[in-house]
């Protein structure tokens, strides 16, 4: 799929927001945010790498790739320790 150059930055902020609010799903929906924020961690880069000069929205996608895919890892691994400590508590 080709996707044309100037909707890369764009795409890679869409898909970093989609990322940050999977992350507010349940778990079974948290692996859809992490492969959206994988995807547009790549969009982000391929965005900066062919106009330097306009990085700005190629940056605030990768930074909300990046902060939409630790949410949910972070809220999966918390979402599992709290399952382990339900089988020990009681």
């Amino acid at each position: 799929m080709n996707i044309p150059d100037t909707y890369l930055a764009p795409l890679s902020i869409a898909l970093g927001t989609a990322a940050v609010v999977l992350s507010f799903c349940p778990v079974e929906v948290q692996i859809l945010g992490v492969v959206a924020g994988i995807a547009g961690i790549v969009m982000s880069r391929r965005a900066k790498r062919l106009d330097y000069r306009r990085d700005m929205p190629a940056t605030i996608g990768l930074v909300l790739s990046i902060a939409g895919m630790c949410l949910c890892l972070l809220a999966g691994v918390l979402a599992l320790i709290a399952q382990i400590l339900s089988l020990f508590v009681g």
